[in-house]
């Protein structure tokens, strides 16, 4: 253990923090202290300590929102807390907001000593291979924050498929799990990574409009066609990686051609006769079972062969919990930055909210009430009030009874398939928007899936879904993280 390391020790003034510094100091580390939450959360973002040791008591506030906040940065430094009663919901609060242990009060230096330095030790050489192994500040590779039993396995897959820089990866999962951000980690992580990354969302576009996107067309291929002609996205990425999101929605017509990619590595355009060659790795995501669609005849059983060489499941966020909190951090310094507002991390009680939702919309989720807290936030804590969690998951309450005569005439209830439909009055077009609202949300925005269930195709829903509002826009810098 080098002499460069440092620990924050977080106490209030006293006996038993002049003890903690004297046993650190004698052990060869440096010591920065802190009185209180305030001054903590400065010392923590300025110094950027190794390690921090802090009473769950504080002042001004619990010692588990200092641990939730350290455990979120990139290079979380070692953290092991100390409490009158480890048997404490806070307790329970700080373990699962990333504390290495917390130790009872009474408690001898030596045993926070014992303690810390092995982590730190291990902690030395993580930082270290990360130096090594570094890579260019211009590579996009996005950030996969967790430490979780469910996302070190992914992760763990995400290496080996990197190294087997030709095999075919099949990524599966609900919506909002951060499926591409795999693909791109995969794709950043092997020896492809100079070449480009191109992505594709099988089922925005129609059938004609996809295979030209993937395949290229010649000139004149069709009405509207360049008068030169254009390469599609196969030969761009010559050398890459192609993702294909969402390739459960492709027609049995483009599942062939993607076939003969596969297998022969070439090709043809739309309106050519010349085969064209490529050297592209494929990478495929879905939020369907795609073994159910084949026996359901809707996706071909050789494709699933080729595509299902190194499956990888994405588990939920709910699966993930102690993902939660570093996430949940890890977001909010990306919008305090991206907006300029004060907001450090959350609040006991917020954090709580979190860890107890059901995140039915999954990562996806978590980052958009990290936004809307930051933006609504003008403190340094995000508090309960500024969560806006979704009750998707959760039964709808029955009308009180005290509800108003005008309220209850003012609106229109429906079931539809055991679900509630409610309406502001009975014309035709409120009834409309409200019934494309609840699919949306019953398939979680799947479009094809929605358009399908509605007895619509996907451009008259892209058109109804833009007149009354229920477009959910996505910003794109956001997509570079989970």
């Amino acid at each position: 253990m080098t002499s460069q390391q440092t620990v924050l020790i977080v106490h209030p003034p006293g006996v038993v923090r002049a003890a903690l510094v004297a046993a650190m100091r004698e052990a060869g580390l440096r010591t920065s202290e802190a009185d209180d939450l305030l001054s903590a959360g400065r010392l923590l973002a300025e110094e950027n300590p190794d390690a921090v040791v802090t009473e769950l008591r504080l002042a001004d506030g619990s010692g588990s929102e200092l641990v939730a906040r350290a455990a979120g940065r990139d290079d979380a430094p070692v953290i092991v807390a100390i409490s009158e009663k480890p048997e404490t919901r806070e307790t329970v609060i700080a373990l699962r907001s990333g504390a290495l242990d917390v130790i009872e009060r009474p408690c001898s230096p030596e045993r926070v000593l014992a303690t810390l330095q092995p982590a730190l030790l291990d902690r030395a050489r993580r930082m270290q291979r990360r130096r090594t192994e570094a890579r260019p500040a211009s590579n996009p590779r996005p950030a996969i924050v967790g430490q979780s039993p469910a996302i070190k396995a992914v992760m763990e897959q995400v290496a080996r498929a990197a190294s087997a820089h030709d095999t075919t990866v099949l990524v599966q999962g609900e919506s909002g799990t951060g499926k591409e951000l795999v693909a791109r980690a995969i794709h950043y992580d092997g020896p492809r990574n100079e070449r480009p990354f191109m992505a594709i969302n099988c089922a925005a576009l129609n059938e004609s409009l996809l295979e030209a996107e993937l395949f290229g067309y010649e000139k004149g291929a069709f009405t509207g066609a360049n008068g030169t002609g254009r390469k599609g996205l196969f030969e761009a990425a010559d050398g890459g990686t192609v993702f294909l999101d969402e390739i459960g929605e492709m027609s049995a017509p483009l599942q062939a051609k993607l076939l003969r990619v596969l297998q022969e590595s070439s090709f043809k355009r739309v309106g050519g006769t010349q085969d064209v060659n490529v050297d592209v790795r494929i990478i495929a995501a879905t939020n369907r079972d795609l073994w159910e669609e084949v026996a359901l005849g809707r996706f071909r059983k050789d494709l699933y062969f080729r595509l299902n060489v190194l499956p990888i499941r994405m588990p939920t966020l709910q699966e993930r919990q102690l993902d939660v909190a570093p996430m949940a951090q890890h977001f909010l310094e990306h919008f305090a930055r991206a907006l300029r507002k004060p907001v450090q991390g959350l609040s006991a009680d917020a954090l709580r909210m979190l860890q107890e939702h059901s995140w039915p919309g999954n990562v996806r989720e978590l980052r958009n009430v990290c936004e809307y807290a930051v933006i609504v936030c003008d403190g340094a804590l995000v508090e309960p009030r500024h969560l806006a969690l979704s009750e998707h998951a959760q039964p709808r309450r029955q009308e009180s009874s005290t509800t108003s005569t005008a309220t209850r005439e003012s609106s229109s209830v429906s079931t539809i398939n055991g679900c509630t439909l409610t309406v502001k009055d009975r014309s035709l077009r409120s009834m409309e928007v409200e019934l494309i609202r609840m699919v949306l949300e019953q398939t979680r925005f799947n479009i094809a899936r929605t358009a399908r269930e509605l007895g619509i195709n996907r451009s008259t829903l892209y058109n109804k879904m833009k007149d009354y509002g229920l477009c959910r826009e996505e910003r794109h810098e956001l997509r570079q993280t989970v």
